[in-house]
C-alpha cells in the first residue's frame, strides 16, 4: 500500500513537471541528463514521507489551475487522490508545528515572567 502512494505521488510530481515543460522557452530547455531514477524518488518517498509530502505540495502551488486540471484530467483520479493525501498530510505537520510552537512560546514567557519575578 505504500508503494502505492509513492507511485501516485511519482505520477503527481511527473504530470506537474509536463506541465511546466510546456512553458519552458526553447533556449532555456536544455537536455541534461537525470540526476535521480524513478527509483531514487520511490525511496525518497519512503524515507521521508512529510519531506516528500512538503516537496509536492509546493509543486502543485507552482502550477494554474490550467495546468492542474489538464495534468489529472484523463482517468486519474489515483493521482489527485494522492496529491490531496500529500497536501493533508503536509497540512496536518503544520497544525502540530503550530501547536508545539505555542506551547513553546508560553514556556518561555513563563520563564520570563519566573525571572522578572526573581529580580
Amino acid at each position: 500500500m505504500r508503494v502505492s502512494a509513492a507511485s501516485t505521488l511519482l505520477s503527481i510530481w511527473s504530470l506537474v513537471m509536463k506541465a511546466v515543460e510546456h512553458d519552458v522557452p526553447v533556449v532555456a530547455a536544455l537536455d541534461f541528463p537525470p540526476l535521480m531514477t524513478w527509483e531514487d524518488v520511490m525511496q525518497d518517498e519512503l524515507e521521508d514521507r512529510l519531506g516528500f509530502a512538503r516537496r509536492a505540495t509546493l509543486a502543485l502551488l507552482t502550477q494554474s489551475g490550467e495546468q492542474l486540471v489538464a495534468g489529472f484530467a484523463g482517468g486519474n483520479p489515483k493521482g489527485l487522490e494522492g496529491a490531496m493525501k500529500a497536501v493533508a498530510l503536509f497540512q496536518a505537520h503544520l497544525q502540530e508545528m503550530e501547536r508545539l510552537a505555542g506551547m513553546a512560546e508560553r514556556r518561555l514567557q513563563r520563564v520570563g515572567e519566573a525571572l522578572a519575578a526573581a529580580d
